[in-house]
């Protein structure tokens, strides 16, 4: 699913007309029809429809709804900033509904519009779209103000008021959308948090644009079934143990008995040939009759590590694993050995941020591909900064981080990002069923497994996380967002990683 700026919205509509042949006048028609089939969808013919139509393009979808709409709903549109079109094609679908008598009037903030608007059954939100730029004005505020007070069935055109599409932070006046039409090809923005919240039910009109032209390819995917399929790795019927790699974890603590638990379990069932555990000997008495099919060894001395380090395809270090110096040694000694991917989670991030300025110089230093799995709070430690901060300017910090640290990096979170500085990956898996002690766990499991089997790390990465969050979505169907538990996960993984497999 790839997913665009803005910025690139306009190019491709001259693409669409250049080389495809479909005029902008034809792809507002679509997007008129595109707006309409969502009113039809839920609302009763007759019903008044009041559509807010700005100056520009997403203006003239607006009008564009408003023909399609009128035969069966009461329709008026107000021209927010009493400017008319500045498009040639929404002056002709203006044209159009003046000469089907569409009521058009002009928006004022008094009385009589407030109460027209707080009594509509459909607002349909045209003004901006994705060309929103600067300060919101008074009468922005206003409007913004009156459509979140409505109790109307709010519609919004390509992007609510107030939502930034490019980075998916808000204003303070954005207001919550019923339904969101995405328009041609989603934006990078819409399905990151908090922007999300505000969009309703998010649908997506291609308006039969199926392809991005070469120029304005983009570097970031929502990650959706179709995607993971195309990186699931390949298995052959004639293969042994050694052909899907060796996994080596590093994890747990006897005061963390369950991450250990939980991150093996993913390990186990993701498709690795050999799983192998170091930990304390009481926690292998603990993990032994659950997981007879790992190796287990108890000699952690930090020469013993790295030298296993280069025997294996991965390393996973760091989930419940206790932050202390004994770890922080392991951490930076296999920074510094070893070529396979190293996955750090958890505690390995946070003794690299016991001392911060020397954490990130070593991760900048490691040859190895390196995988970091941090949550929000995580992530500030390592970079000295506000969690707040991190936030409200996710997709732009975890971009830099990774690109300055030469990492991979998982932002975790609603709408969690994978990305290597370059490319960007945006998952569409997820819910709150997975704000759980223990489901980041699972997940690291799943991440390591498939970086041993001989996954990309950025691709392992990306696929882990969709797949995570799709088992956490098929349990809260089954148990309810409150009734998945991070043990349910390890298995609910494995039988999506089936669904895939045969798909």
């Amino acid at each position: 699913m790839k997913l665009l700026k803005s910025e690139q919205i306009a190019h491709i509509d001259h693409y669409a007309k250049e080389t495809l042949g479909i005029s902008t006048c034809t792809l507002m028609g679509r997007a008129g029809e595109a707006v309409a089939k969502v009113v039809r969808l839920h609302l009763e013919p007759g019903a008044t429809v009041i559509i807010l139509a700005g100056p520009g393009n997403n203006g003239g979808d607006g009008y564009a709804a408003a023909l399609r709409l009128a035969s069966a709903y009461s329709v008026t549109v107000f021209d927010v900033f009493s400017s008319a079109q500045r498009t040639e094609e929404g002056q002709y679908y203006l044209a159009r509904c003046h000469e089907e008598e569409i009521p058009v009037l002009a928006f004022c903030a008094d009385d009589d519009t407030r109460d027209r608007i707080l009594s509509a059954a459909c607002l349909i939100d045209a003004v901006f779209g994705t060309g929103a730029r600067g300060d919101a004005s008074p009468l922005i505020l206003t409007l913004a103000s009156w459509i979140a007070s409505s109790r109307a069935y709010k519609i919004a055109v390509d992007i609510p008021l107030g939502v930034n599409a490019d980075d998916g932070t808000i204003a303070p006046y954005a207001y919550r959308a019923d339904s969101t039409v995405a328009l041609s090809f989603y934006k990078v923005g819409m399905f990151s948090y908090p922007a999300r919240e505000y969009l309703g039910d998010l649908t997506l009109d291609t308006l039969g644009l199926s392809e991005i032209p070469k120029a304005q390819q983009s570097p970031y995917e929502g990650v959706d079934m179709p995607l993971a399929k195309s990186l699931f790795p390949q298995r052959g019927a004639n293969t042994h143990k050694g052909s899907f790699g060796k996994l080596m974890t590093l994890i747990g603590s006897t005061r963390y008995r369950g991450a250990a638990h939980l991150a093996l379990g993913a390990a186990l069932r993701s498709g690795v040939g050999l799983t192998t555990f170091f930990g304390e000997s009481d926690l292998v008495d603990s993990l032994l009759p659950t997981y007879p099919e790992a190796l287990y060894h108890t000699d952690l001395h930090v020469d013993t590590i790295t030298d296993a380090d280069a025997r294996h395809t991965a390393t996973l270090v760091g989930c419940g694993s206790g932050c202390d110096e004994v770890l922080c040694a392991r951490v930076f000694a296999l920074l510094h050995s070893g070529a396979s991917p190293l996955v750090l989670d958890a505690d390995a991030i946070n003794v690299l941020a016991l001392s911060p300025k020397e954490g990130r110089e070593a991760l900048r230093r490691s040859t190895r591909p390196v995988i970091l799995t941090p949550h929000p709070l995580e992530l500030s430690r390592l970079l000295e900064t506000e969690v707040s901060c991190i936030q409200q300017n996710r997709l732009r910090i975890a971009m830099d981080c990774a690109r300055d640290l030469g990492v991979i990096l998982v932002l975790k979170g609603a709408g969690t990002l994978t990305t290597d500085g370059t490319r960007l990956f945006v998952n569409t898996t997820g819910s709150s069923a997975l704000a759980k002690g223990g489901s980041g766990d699972a997940l690291a499991g799943l991440i390591g497994g498939l970086c041993a089997s001989g996954t990309a790390p950025i691709f392992a990465a990306a696929l882990g996380v969709f797949i995570h969050g799709l088992a956490g979505d098929r349990l809260a169907d089954r148990y309810s967002t409150l009734g998945v538990t991070p043990s349910d996960l390890p298995l609910e993984m494995a039988r999506v990683l089936g669904e895939i497999e045969k798909q």
